[in-house]
């Protein structure tokens, strides 16, 4: 079976709009390629005035497969205790209160970035090539890529769907240890952290409804360091993610914050 890579990414007045992509067959590349140029022209900041649409056939050797992170829902009632729970997240995982908030704040100010930044959590120095194109993580998609996703008429399902493939390729990388995002869809509130350890961890509110800001952070890990080889395995590595996507209950914010 041939497999191909469709990525959109689209902007207006030269200010980035979306990007996103999917891993289909062959007989369903012109329903892709309609999804992807609808969203572009529908997004909530605004109809694109520039569309870029690629079209890539993949080798089956060349693909990887993966099993998806595992979800856990933290109920945090406003985006005041989603940052909250970030930083409790980000100190489990071996990152100081300084840092986290470091973190946080660089999070925060990020806007129409194309890609992610990506950030040595030793030195806390930025090591995109190109600060304002960022890192790109592309070529990944769920094993039956369910072309509803992409029009995002499903908000919370598209959303859901694209953020757990992307986060599930860039934590299977050796040399990242951890990612966090939220989406600069001005009608789409919540985000994440994501790591090895502790799967991604979703939160309904990270920041106001209307904020356009919005992207994501790859916490590198310098200690084993190869930066080379971490950009190249997230912007050009074959993935499909498995189906079996595991929810694990969700966690109220108040028992989360005094988990040990």
């Amino acid at each position: 079976m041939t497999l191909y890579s469709v990525k959109m990414r689209s902007s207006k007045e030269d200010s980035h709009i979306s990007g996103t992509e999917s891993i289909v067959k062959e007989s369903d590349l012109e329903k892709a390629i309609n999804l992807l140029v609808k969203r572009a022209l529908s997004h909530s900041k605004g109809s694109a005035d520039f569309i870029n649409i690629k079209v890539e056939e993949l080798k089956q050797q060349d693909i990887e497969m993966i099993k998806p992170l595992e979800v856990t829902t933290i109920d945090v009632e406003d985006y005041k205790q989603g940052l909250n729970s970030v930083e409790l997240v980000l100190g489990k995982l071996g990152i100081d209160n300084e840092k986290a908030s470091k973190i946080l704040k660089l999070l925060m100010d990020i806007k129409d970035m194309r890609g992610a930044i990506l950030l040595d959590i030793n030195t806390m120095e930025r090591l995109e090539y190109d600060k304002n194109r960022g890192i790109r993580a592309t070529y990944m998609d769920f094993e039956s890529s369910k072309l509803d996703h992409l029009s995002k008429e499903k908000v919370y399902s598209a959303h859901f769907i694209e953020a757990l493939a992307l986060a599930t390729k860039v934590i299977n990388c050796p040399y990242i240890i951890g990612e966090v995002c939220y989406s600069d869809d001005p009608d789409y509130t919540a985000g994440y952290v994501a790591s090895k350890e502790y799967g991604y961890i979703r939160f309904p509110y990270l920041k106001k409804l209307g904020d356009t800001n919005g992207g994501r952070i790859f916490l590198y890990d310098s200690s084993i360091d190869d930066l080379d080889k971490c950009i190249d395995y997230i912007e050009n590595k074959k993935i499909l993610i498995k189906d079996d996507i595991i929810f694990n209950e969700n966690i109220p914010y108040e028992k989360f914050i005094n988990l040990k």
